[in-house]
């Protein structure tokens, strides 16, 4: 009795916090306010006042009695509002997954920086690690039934510098709550700088995607490529599961068929083999 008062209290808290009344259903979306927490990326990069956001859409085959694990994608840039699980479910489809749209932190913004000041480093993982627990705590209290087991936590460019930094804080909260993390054309520095020595880290699985700019085969590894493969070989060094993907022909971008790939490693697929990006040929003069 005590439990299941508990439980309506948190999503009766749940419901006054989201855009409109939610109960965990198959396909339910879950939106979020955080007006106690500090401004979000995308709010400092635009000037703007705005609360932070977390939005979640659970899966078709959601179940009550059902064990859901995570899916999380982190998206580059400023990281957007915290209102698009979309990317998410498009990369780990309709099923077994909730899909989660966090936003990205800062601890504070100088434009005089390289990107403009909005690249997430080790000095943001105060914030960060703030945020996420507030946030993510909440879904627990909402969607109780949500398990570690499985638990993917990843993103593109920003959003890999994002996980990575949590990793290399050993944040525990996420730790505890995942198990498996991808990096998209990012986040190979801190990985480099403070991760590959943690015994922690050993149940955990890593998917590392990196495009090689089109070099042709005669060139050296770009400096991103060359810390990615480091960073693997010392994942593997240390027996942790760990696969590099190279993107071949393509840049800083999202390509749909390695979008397919990160979605089948989530789920334990077989992962496919994408060729390489076809290139423009030049009009003969």
């Amino acid at each position: 009795m005590r439990r299941a008062l508990i439980l309506a209290g948190a999503l009766l808290g749940v419901t006054m916090a989201c855009a409109q009344p939610v109960v965990p259903t198959p396909n339910a979306r879950l939106s979020f306010e955080f007006p106690d927490l500090p401004d979000t990326l995308t709010a400092m990069s635009q000037r703007k006042k705005a609360p932070a956001k977390m939005t979640a859409l659970l899966p078709a085959n959601y179940t009550a009695e059902g064990r859901f694990p995570l899916f999380v994608y982190l998206l580059g840039g400023d990281g957007g509002d915290g209102g698009w699980p979309d990317r998410g479910r498009a990369v780990v489809g309709d099923k077994d997954f909730v899909c989660v749209g966090l936003p990205l932190f800062k601890d504070h913004m100088d434009r005089g920086e390289p990107a403009g000041g909005l690249m997430v480093s080790m000095d943001d993982i105060g914030v960060i690690s703030r945020c996420y627990r507030a946030m993510l705590g909440r879904l627990f209290e909402a969607v109780p039934n949500i398990t570690p087991e499985r638990s993917v936590l990843g993103g593109f460019s920003n959003g890999a510098h994002t996980t990575a930094v949590l990793l290399a804080g050993q944040d525990p909260f996420i730790l505890e709550h995942f198990r498996a993390f991808f990096l998209l054309e990012g986040g190979a520095g801190p990985m480099l700088a403070n991760v590959l020595q943690k015994g922690s880290l050993q149940p955990c699985r890593f998917l590392l995607i990196v495009g090689d700019r089109a070099r042709p085969d005669n060139k050296p590894l770009s400096t991103w490529e060359l810390m990615f493969a480091i960073a693997d070989a010392g994942l593997k060094n240390r027996k942790i599961d760990s696969t590099l993907l190279a993107m071949r022909g393509y840049g800083h971008e999202e390509p749909a068929p390695f979008l397919a790939v990160i979605g089948q490693w989530a789920r334990g697929e077989a992962l496919s083999e994408v060729p390489p990006k076809p290139q423009p040929t030049e009009a003969p003069k």
